[in-house]
């Protein structure tokens, strides 16, 4: 098997864990922890082997046209990097942890099947974007990651500061993903390619039309997925989450 095939498997395998999870829900409730665990797990182990070949020498790059659009195309593409790959490791290994410690901390949860698969589409989406080739590509891994912080900080949504910590979440990232697609689109426009090789090529040789601009808004949808703004909505959840395991 292939490096670049390995890395397509470490994304797909949380993504399958968190659909088996959601179908074996309340058909077969036993088998909702060893899915929400073990494709994580196995994701992160993939990811190591990846490192490992991958090495730190050359960038490895793989690319399927997804579909024609008569003027950018768009591709299915991995880039595969010394700092992609490394960054594919620490999320593997606290995804796993998280899953590990979550099927003791929420055992007498209702609501585990469906918390465990969030996290499992989550740690997937984070996986697509670290690996992501094409900007359309970490486009849709960055809004499922949105959307899955927006369910997992509402958990307890029969919590008020659990409801009021996710609308919030959900607002300031919705806000910070408005000028990230512009910055998106505007970039693909100047270099004529969705690749991040491509743009990164025509950036470095001056072909960039507003750069500075680009860069602006960009930072702007990070900022809005940023743990300093997120620190608030996390914590009106965690007290939330609190009150509600005391029955206050």
């Amino acid at each position: 098997m292939t490096t670049t095939t390995t890395a397509a498997l470490v994304p797909l395998l949380p993504f399958l864990g968190a659909v088996g999870g959601i179908l074996a829900g309340r058909r077969a409730p036993g088998f909702v922890r060893p899915l929400a665990v073990l494709p994580t797990a196995v994701a992160a182990v993939l990811a190591v082997v990846v490192a490992w070949q991958q090495g730190g020498g050359r960038p490895l790059d793989a690319a399927t046209r997804l579909t024609p659009t008569g003027s950018v195309p768009i591709d299915l593409a991995l880039h595969l990097d010394g700092f992609a790959v490394l960054v594919a490791v620490l999320v593997g290994v606290v995804a796993t942890c998280v899953q590990v410690y979550s099927t003791a901390y929420l055992r007498d949860d209702p609501r585990y099947p469906s918390y465990a698969a969030l996290v499992s589409l989550f740690t997937s989406a984070m996986l697509l974007v670290v690996y992501s080739g094409d900007l359309m590509v970490l486009l849709v891994g960055w809004e499922v990651m949105g959307i899955c912080s927006y369910f997992l900080v509402g958990h307890y949504w029969e919590t008020e500061a659990a409801r009021a910590a996710s609308l919030k979440a959900f607002l300031v990232t919705k806000a910070g993903d408005v000028p990230f697609l512009i910055g998106v689109f505007a970039l693909a426009a100047d270099a004529g390619t969705f690749r991040i090789d491509g743009i990164v090529a025509t950036a470095a040789s001056g072909g960039l039309a507003h750069p500075t601009l680009d860069a602006l808004l960009l930072l702007a949808g990070v900022a809005g997925k940023s743990a300093p703004v997120s620190a608030a909505h996390l914590a009106a959840d965690c007290d939330g989450r609190s009150r509600h395991r005391l029955g206050l």
